[in-house]
């Protein structure tokens, strides 16, 4: 419509709407009452800084670690009927091949500087890959071993562990020499900590240093860093009080008779008064509950205060590998300080609203010495672990509680988790007190969220990185999650769902690793392979759906829909002309279809693409302004879709243009 410097009483002036920039999208509120700088919907797009709304970068295959091999079976399968051509084919079940992957989890090698790994657990082995040189190296698992379930993977005490509900984890000590092998955590009855007796000359000070020279290897039970205690002594220069602790210093096996234990203790130096015959009893600390245990092959564990916290689901029975189930399901166990083998069973100090229709979804480490617990209908914190007889448990909230444990993602002061009513975020808002918002943060993509298949999101997983929160969903009745949604911290709004054009391609871990440029978010699946999140320039997917299948590369499909431009009056308009600002990427050309949808009367049309309104495709790096005529499209308000088809181009700008019309009384159909 054009412009004039002067109108007449029977003229309809010109009127414009726009955004200078994008922030984020919100499809809870209609699009009329979207603020400038919303979008109605954003596909597969990030919103940076600079507000450009651009379509995101590709997905990496990094590695495929997983083959099926001729001989396994994989499924679908069909059988041959008798008459059919090649109805001798036999399916093989095959356990030697490697058909699936359970669990991963990052691993950085305590020996080796800025060395990462994703360690992968399948089927019948374990699959470390260095994520600078890409160099895979198998980690076997115990003899007759095999995983079919999912499995929880963490890295703690320098070892990875794999825990198995209801059966007994595994660990790895980190060792790449030799053929690095898991083993079988201890199980079976657990004997007290053993006592030793040492006796002068195997005793000496050094300002309050002493040094305790026992027989054998005795590291595994008396480890630096931990604890232990003078049970009884006639040296009459030690305390001889029982019980009191002391912090192991060191403790070095000589690899052959001895192992010198140290420790600082409020004793003179007595060194070479030969006090022979006098001898101290030391020994780690005994239980303060109802005695020790192995782990009780918990569903996972969390790292929190130097000691492993897991549900205490089983009790570990006598025999190896034997656990009974405690019919509890809101109680959490710890493990003693740097000992993933020795547990404290201190009965009732940490359930959770024992008794009621409730238990335990996930644990999260949090400062101060807090352990939240997140229980499927309620949130609970857990401080002063340091000392677990004395440590207190606090109900937080009933009103909220979390449905996916890997969802619980920590951003500065506040914990971020999907619930019922989506995700939630508490916070502290001073150094005591522990709040939930009353609003969930997904309310701005409500219609979104109620997408999630509710049979299935126990499976989300999150991540944060990059100033984004990542969640990983099930949407549109899938049961693994097919689609990851994206806040984006900086400009404080939800900013692109993100989808693979493949409907084979799942999610079923987010992983943030990485050194230098090879740091960033990695997903796995059970399907066969490792891929980096935001890797590739081009506008394309590598990805691969399938066990020892081919790569393939579908194209991102990647579109924005602007908020309802209403040139802020409830009046019909015709609209007139749209006004776009596009720059291609510094690496590809770009195309892109452009659609109207108006309202009352409804209509969908589309007006072109970038390349009939350019002349061609906007090669790299170049900008343009296109101008298109809308042609007079009658409406009370006017959306813009933008479906990409090449490239990543930016949105930097909208403009429509419109005027008064239909001023009868009339309804508009």
């Amino acid at each position: 419509m054009p412009n004039y410097s002067v109108y007449g009483s029977r003229d309809d002036r010109v009127a414009k709407d726009g955004d200078i920039g994008f922030v984020g999208f919100n499809n809870r509120l209609r699009p009329d009452q979207l603020a400038q700088g919303m979008l109605a919907d954003a596909q597969n797009i990030r919103l940076d800084r600079n507000n450009e709304a651009q379509v995101r970068k590709g997905i990496e295959l990094i590695s495929a670690p997983i083959s099926t091999g001729v001989s396994a079976l994989t499924l679908p399968f069909t059988l041959p009927t008798a008459g059919q051509i090649g109805d001798s084919t036999t399916a093989i079940l095959d356990d030697d091949s490697v058909n699936a992957i359970y669990g991963s989890c990052a691993f950085s090698d305590p020996n080796a500087a800025s060395s990462q790994y994703i360690i992968f657990a399948s089927n019948n082995k374990a699959v470390a890959i260095n994520l600078s040189t890409l160099v895979e190296t198998d980690i076997a698992y115990p003899a007759l071993t095999n995983i079919s379930q999912s499995v929880d993977m963490i890295q703690a005490f320098n070892k990875v562990f794999i825990f198995r509900d209801g059966q007994t984890a595994l660990e790895w000590d980190g060792s790449f020499s030799g053929t690095p092998a898991f083993t079988k955590v201890e199980s079976g009855t657990y004997s007290q900590p053993q006592m030793y007796n040492v006796t002068m000359p195997n005793i000496t000070a050094n300002d309050g240093l002493i040094a305790f020279t026992i027989a054998g290897d005795v590291t595994a039970d008396l480890p630096a860093d931990s604890k232990i205690r003078v049970y009884d002594t006639t040296d009459e220069h030690f305390d001889g009080t029982v019980d009191e602790e002391y912090l192991v210093t060191s403790s070095v096996y000589d690899g052959s008779t001895e192992t010198v234990v140290k420790a600082y203790m409020p004793v003179v130096d007595h060194a070479g008064q030969g006090h022979a015959g006098n001898s101290v009893t030391i020994g780690k600390q005994v239980s303060v509950g109802g005695g020790f245990s192995h782990m009780p092959a918990p569903p996972f564990a969390i790292y929190h205060q130097r000691r492993l916290i897991m549900p205490y689901n089983f009790n570990v029975e006598a025999a190896d590998d034997t656990f009974t189930s405690r019919g509890i399901l809101d109680e959490v166990i710890a493990s003693d300080i740097l000992d993933s083998d020795t547990y404290d069973k201190i009965y009732a100090q940490y359930r959770f609203n024992a008794g009621t229709s409730d238990f335990i979804v996930g644990l999260h480490s949090f400062a101060e010495d807090s352990l939240l617990v997140f229980n499927r209908n309620s949130l609970h914190i857990v401080q002063n672990t340091t000392s677990l007889e004395a440590a207190s448990v606090r109900l937080l909230t009933n009103e909220v509680g979390c449905v996916a444990r890997k969802s619980i993602v920590q951003v500065g002061n506040q914990v971020i988790f999907l619930s019922d009513n989506g995700v939630y975020g508490t916070q502290f808002l001073d150094e005591y007190n522990l709040r939930g918002t009353e609003t969930p943060l997904s309310e701005p993509i409500n219609e979104t969220i109620k997408q999630i298949n509710k049979e299935a999101w126990s499976n989300s997983v999150a991540v944060y990185f990059d100033n984004r929160y990542y969640l990983a969903v099930p949407i549109n009745g899938s049961t693994s999650n097919n689609a990851i949604l994206v806040f984006n911290f900086l400009n404080k709004q939800w900013e692109s769902v993100d989808k693979i054009d493949d409907v084979n391609f799942h999610i079923s871990n987010l992983i943030v690793a990485g050194d230098g440029d090879n740091r960033g978010v990695y997903i796995t699946n059970d399907i066969g392979g490792l891929h980096k999140l935001e890797a590739r320039i081009d506008g394309v997917d590598r990805i691969i759906t399938q066990a020892g299948g081919a790569q393939t590369s579908p194209n991102i499909l990647a579109s924005v829909t602007t908020r309802q431009y209403t040139l802020g009056t409830m009046d019909r308009k015709r609209w007139k002309e749209f006004d776009l600002h596009v720059q291609s990427s510094d690496s590809n050309s770009s195309n892109f279809d452009i659609s109207i949808e108006t309202e009352n009367p409804d209509t969908n049309l589309t007006l072109g693409s970038l390349s009939s309104y350019n002349g061609s495709d906007l090669p790299v790096g170049e900008d343009v302004s296109i101008r298109g005529r809308i042609g007079n499209q009658r409406g009370y308000g006017l959306q813009l879709t933008i479906n990409n088809t090449s490239g990543r181009p930016r949105f930097r700008a909208l403009e429509v243009q419109g005027g008064l019309a239909m001023r009868s009384n009339k309804k508009a159909v």
